[in-house]
């Protein structure tokens, strides 16, 4: 298979790439690349018959020209009257998709045709292209320099009333507008999906969608064929609940609401699954928090068959709220289309551990396309890319490492990213290399990858590895092998350090690079006389080291003058390995531990398998049960008990077809529970803050270990279904857990109190606006209007403090690096929440970060959100006073302190919210007084008005997102944090 590769790229050969390139993805020519089973075929428009005008584009790799984001940099203008572009398919096909362009501002029409019978005009759009990132104003473009625009692509879908024939003609003319087509794509829809045996069906329209699923939560939800709209995140917090559609070409579910949170699909309970959807949006924008698939999926969750355009990600994986499993383990994700969104593809973040992702289409999104990131410091271990194609990511890389041990990637294809293809290092904050293990990437194909100007007009190349300083100082045990890099468009692998100490245990075998640096010698916006198009590059004196073998150089480009550039090797040590064998080692044989096993319903048993001899080449395995209905087992071995049996799971080697078995025993007799305990069992909490509470039910194999909280004083403190308190007001308030199965209880004592500390408003010198905990983020505003504009000043020692908000008691910091000052529950021992002063005068200081000692509070960029990065000492929108202020109002004549931190009259619970209702309770008013409730979201819109005379409880339509409530009267004015689940 390797050798057949390197037949077709040799020198004299690359006029084959265009036509070979996705003959690797529907045949067994290359199967084990990419993704080789998609059910599409592509059909590139500059091999099609072309007339009427439509003219192809030449080839370039200059950033400017619009043909450098079309795949190899080549499409067709079809902008002339009537122009037209046909092909004979090869396979009989209903599902259309085509790749074009139209100028900014601007759409176009294009009528289809079936030979010469018309089927239909299709609208092309530039809603959702075109960014501008270096002037758009998203925080996650801070810094940008490269003032080339991206995302200048986007495509569109339409499913054929019938298919046309093998040997017909598909055929595109040109109706109205601008058009510059890349590609289309055919492929044979598969028949309609019908309702499983034992869902529910939804039968609305989309708007009540939400409440559907709350009400059948642990039930398979079947959403039959067409287009829903949905004005809200849809949010799954019941266990073992699936969303199903009739089909990725059938139902399209579409986010209506644009605001950051509020599209698409989370999961916060076990078993969750999705298939067979499109999902789409009406957003058009880099908003956070606006993932196609977002939070936690456990071993027996299965996502597939998801098609999702214009998210801000397609499925981040972690989990950001409470009440759920702690991280994602042991999830499949196979056969999705994530496709031209503003950020990452999929990113397995967090902890994610144990994740398969497969088989699956990464096209024109924003950010790395496949990346596992060990996020706040939770490790991220074993999980697997395999058999997917990135292809046109216009920012990061196809693939990205970012800490954490054991992870995999392989057989894959990359191609046409405009920057990186595969990027390994710790330059984002969380857990790093681990000292154990070793990430493998291997079987590769890496094709015009890289630039000399990436978003910051930096050079990276084609595989990109460095270190940096964010998460530890080291990257280390990385194998690279069987990895082909064709037509670099800078250097071919570039390994630096850009701050820490260094790369370890690096390690290169059987590398293949053909052609460097082809975008030579444009894409030089700082007019750098740097050399450019080395096969390998060693820059930055880093420490460690790195061994290769079997690397095949040819047709070097740029101005490269040596193969390997080594004058900044430092002292890491770049050796030839001396046991460097090219022979595959085949697979003799395979085990498999435990070979028993007993389990209770629902409980789990992790397999691990040894491939014989330790060193084959391939190591692949997969998994079957011949009892589905007693045991499952998923791609990563974790077997499931679901029914009192047997059930015997097969190994098997993809490499000599190997097998080794376990006997697995199912028993569902019930283990009685005897006591439960709770960790901690008493805790103090300032108003706003939050305690998690731990349940140990006894014996630990029990079958129900199920357990519910209770609250004797929910004004004082409120507990979730998870076990999370949140401390309401000053008092004391008794937590009590029961277990479902025999009803055991044990209690924790929370005592609320007073928060003490000296207290500030924040005035800016610049626009004398005031800092406030806007929800997220800190915002800022003209007037103190609550006591979210109020700061406790908390001492860490003689030089840093923590500023505390007074109406949510959330801190804040810059812990997730969003290019906004946070404020969010967090820890003081954070340095990224520790702050300092520098005097500028004896009036006005500076707010300096202790974790990055460069950055400073400012509002210079007015985006409605304090920043804290490329701030100048002589701004004054980076110049605060902290005035000295008081928390209270005096209720009438009796001088009765109301305050968000002193208080046991106002408040708001449950807190999170569930079932569209929270209770508002205040004093009795005065005959004639009204209380205004007034909810705020993060953006600081106003989103729901309820005046009240009593205590009482408010009904509400809003998504899930956290949320500021101010209750104000004559006699007080609070404000309160309410998360709504």
């Amino acid at each position: 298979m390797k050798n057949q590769l390197h037949a077709i790229f040799k020198r004299g050969k690359f006029c084959l790439l265009t036509g070979i390139f996705f003959l690797f993805l529907t045949s067994n020519l290359f199967a084990q690349r990419g993704y080789y089973d998609a059910a599409y075929k592509r059909y590139e428009a500059n091999l099609g018959q072309l007339s009427n005008g439509a003219t192809t584009t030449s080839k370039s790799y200059i950033q400017a020209d619009l043909q450098s984001e079309a795949t190899d940099q080549q499409c067709v203008n079809m902008s002339a009257t009537n122009a037209t572009i046909q092909w004979n398919l090869t396979e009989a096909a209903d599902g259309l998709v085509i790749r074009y362009s139209v100028p900014d501002g601007q759409t176009a029409t294009l009528g289809v045709y079936n030979g010469n019978t018309k089927i239909t005009t299709i609208t092309l759009t530039s809603t959702w292209s075109w960014e501008y990132l270096w002037s758009n104003g998203n925080p996650n473009n801070g810094g940008i320099t490269n003032q080339n625009p991206r995302m200048r692509f986007d495509e569109v879908r339409y499913k054929l009333p019938a298919k046309i024939a093998a040997s017909g003609t598909l055929k595109l003319v040109r109706e109205t507008g601008n058009i510059h087509l890349d590609f289309a794509e055919m492929e044979p829809v598969a028949a309609i999906v019908t309702a499983p045996a034992g869902s529910v069906t939804y039968t609305g329209n989309g708007s009540d969608l939400q409440t559907f699923i709350d009400a059948n939560g642990g039930k398979k939800i079947f959403i039959p064929s067409g287009v829903f709209n949905v004005n809200r995140e849809l949010y799954f917090g019941s266990a073992n609940t699936s969303l199903i559609g009739a089909g990725m070409w059938y139902t399209q579910i579409n986010f209506t609401n644009t605001s950051s949170g509020n599209g698409g699909l989370r999961a916060n309970a076990s078993n969750i699954s999705f298939a067979d959807l499109y999902l789409t949006t009406n957003s058009a924008s880099r908003s956070n928090s606006y993932k196609a698939i977002n939070g936690v999926f456990t071993a027996t969750s299965t996502i597939k068959n998801i098609w999702a355009e214009h998210f801000e990600c397609g499925a981040w994986i972690a989990q950001y709220n409470v009440g759920g499993p702690a991280i994602a383990d042991g999830f499949t994700l196979s056969h999705c289309r994530f496709r031209n969104n503003y950020a990452d593809g999929i990113n397995l973040c967090k902890g994610t551990a144990n994740a398969i992702v497969e088989h699956c289409s990464f096209r024109n999104n924003g950010d790395d396309d496949q990346a596992i990131w060990s996020a706040d410091g939770l490790e991220c271990i074993n999980n697997t890319f395999r058999y997917n194609t990135s292809e046109n990511c216009w920012r990061a890389t196809g693939l990205a490492i970012y800490g954490g041990k054991n992870n995999k990637a392989y057989n894959l294809i990359i191609k046409d990213n405009l920057e990186a293809g595969i990027r390994v290092s710790n330059n984002f904050p969380g857990a790093p290399f681990n000292n154990d293990g070793s990430h493998e990437i291997h079987d590769i194909a890496i094709t015009s990858c890289g630039t000399f100007n990436d978003t910051y007009n930096n050079p990276v190349a084609a595989v990109d590895i460095f270190s940096a300083s964010n998460a530890g100082t080291q990257v280390k045990n990385v194998q690279l092998y069987n990895i082909d890099i064709i037509d670099s468009r800078n250097d071919a692998i570039s390994i630096s350090k850009r701050g820490g100490d260094g790369i370890y245990n690096l390690s290169f075998k059987n590398i293949t690079v053909n052609g460097t640096d082809k975008e030579y010698p444009n894409n030089n916006a700082l007019n750098r006389n740097w050399g450019r198009g080395f096969f390998v590059l060693i820059a930055g004196s880093p420490s460690g080291n790195g061994t290769y073998c079997n690397m095949n150089y040819s047709n070097r480009g740029g101005n490269a003058t040596s193969n390997e550039e080594l004058s900044a090797i430092g002292t890491f040590s770049w050796t030839q390995s001396s046991n460097c064998s090219t022979t595959t080692i085949p697979v003799t044989g395979v085990t498999l531990s435990p070979t028993t096993a007993t389990l209770s319903v629902g409980s789990t048993q992790q397999l691990t398998p040894t491939v014989a001899p330790a060193n084959a080449t391939n190591k692949t395995v997969s998994y079957s049960s011949n009892n589905t209905g007693v045991a499952t087992v998923n791609g990563a071995g974790l077997v499931t008990a679901i029914a009192s049996g047997l059930a015997t799971i097969t190994v098997t080697t993809q490499d000599g077809n190997k097998t080794a078995t376990a006997a697995i025993t199912v028993n569902s007799s019930n283990v009685a529970v005897t006591s439960v305990s709770l960790s901690p069992a008493t805790a103090t909490l300032s108003i706003g803050a939050t305690q998690q509470l731990t349940p140990t039910v006894l014996p630990s194999n029990a079958s129900n270990k199920s357990v519910t909280y209770a609250s004797n004083n929910t004004g004082v403190a409120t507990v979730n279904s998870a076990g999370l308190v949140t401390a309401v007001s000053n008092g004391t308030a008794t937590i009590t857990v029961t277990t479902v199965s025999g009803n055991k209880t044990s209690t924790a004592v929370i005592t609320v109190s007073t928060a003490t500390g000296n207290y500030f408003t924040i005035k800016n010198k610049w626009t004398n606006n005031y800092l406030y905990d806007a929800g997220a983020n800190v915002g800022y505003g003209a007037a103190v209007a609550n006591n979210n504009y109020k700061w406790e000043k908390v001492a860490i020692d003689a030089t840093y403090f923590i500023l505390k908000n007074v109406g949510t008691g959330d801190i804040m910091h810059i812990e997730n690096l969003t290019g906004a000052v946070q404020c969010t529950s967090g820890q003081t021992t954070w340095y990224s929440a520790q702050w300092s002063n520098e005097n500028v005068d004896g009036t006005w200081v500076r707010i300096k970060n202790r974790w990055q000692s460069g950055s400073m509070i400012h509002i210079e960029n007015l985006n409605g959100s304090a920043q804290y990065s490329g701030a100048q000492n002589n701004w004054e929108s980076a110049q605060w006073q902290f005035q000295t202020t008081s928390t209270s109002k005096r209720i009438d004549s009796i001088e009765e302190e109301v305050t968000a931190e002193n208080n046991t009259f106002i408040g708001v619970y449950p807190n999170p919210a569930i079932n569209n209702e929270f209770n508002i309770v205040f004093p009795e008013l005065k005959t004639g007084d009204i209380a205004t409730i007034t909810v705020t979201d993060i953006n600081g819109r106003k989103v729901l008005i309820s005046k009240l005379n009593t205590s009482s409880k408010i009904n509400h339509n809003l998504a899930a997102g956290i949320y500021v409530v101010t209750i104000s009267s004559n006699i007080f004015n609070v404000s309160k944090k309410l998360i709504v689940k």
